[in-house]
């Protein structure tokens, strides 16, 4: 089975910060036509569900960067600082997956109160049916590029890598 890593993006809204959609319910695209190994990512209860377990069943909380560093901190060299932490997840029918109780720091506290980040972006793998499998990490970040999320912009959709693993 072909795997593939993802991002997008969503609005963080104005005083759910705590509360933050990482996906929508049903299926998703990019407005750029991504992803091309298939026809949209997807979303339901029962690959929640999934998440949620997965989630539930680590020790270290999931953390949200600034801007996808810690996908190239290997290659640039540069520090990786956390703006926040998760451990839990919920599923809304008809609206998607969140992630709740999110423990900002401080400095992102601040940066999105200021609106000098607006959006949340999930980095995650899915399968060749765009099945989301696993969310790996998320950042803040300011480049919205993808509509389609009742309430809620999506942004910066974007296949970062592609990995192979056995069925």
């Amino acid at each position: 089975m072909k795997t593939t890593i993802a991002a997008l993006t969503s609005l963080i809204r104005g005083n759910h910060q705590n509360e933050i959609q990482l996906f929508p319910a049903g299926e998703f695209r990019a407005n750029d036509g991504r992803p091309a190994d298939c026809a949209s990512w997807v979303m339901t209860r029962e690959i929640a569900e999934s998440l949620i377990q997965q989630v539930n069943g680590r020790e270290t909380p999931l953390v949200i960067d600034y801007e996808h560093q810690t996908l190239r901190a290997i290659k640039n060299g540069q520090p990786a600082p956390a703006a926040g932490w998760f451990q839990t997840l919920e599923w809304r029918e008809g609206e998607g997956l969140y992630a709740v109780n999110v423990d900002w720091t401080d400095n992102a506290s601040q940066a999105i109160a200021a609106n000098e980040y607006r959006f949340i972006s999930p980095v995650f793998l899915y399968d060749q049916q765009g099945h989301v499998t696993a969310l790996l990490h998320s950042a803040l970040t300011n480049t919205p590029a993808l509509d389609g999320m009742d309430a809620v912009m999506l942004a910066a959709a974007s296949q970062l890598a592609a990995l192979n693993t056995p069925q």
